[in-house]
């Protein structure tokens, strides 16, 4: 049987992973975007900044919380 634990650490685990394709899709978009001898002022750029940020913020608080599990076993 799998416990809570267990079931958050999966959980927990998918959504890092899929966090870890957006941010790939992001790197994408951006060499998309330098291909294009976009302005480094540009508003997409700043668009796409917010983006890789609040995903890398996401990313810490999933590892963090993966963290907390792994030591409570």
């Amino acid at each position: 049987m799998i416990n809570i634990a267990q079931t958050k650490l999966v959980g927990l685990t998918m959504e890092l992973d899929l966090k870890t394709r957006e941010f790939n899709m992001f790197c994408d978009k951006l060499e998309k975007i330098k291909k294009s001898n976009i302005d480094p002022n540009d508003k997409k750029l700043l668009w796409l900044k917010e983006l890789f940020i609040k995903n890398y913020n996401e990313i810490v608080e999933i590892n963090k919380e993966l963290t907390k599990i792994k030591n409570m076993s």
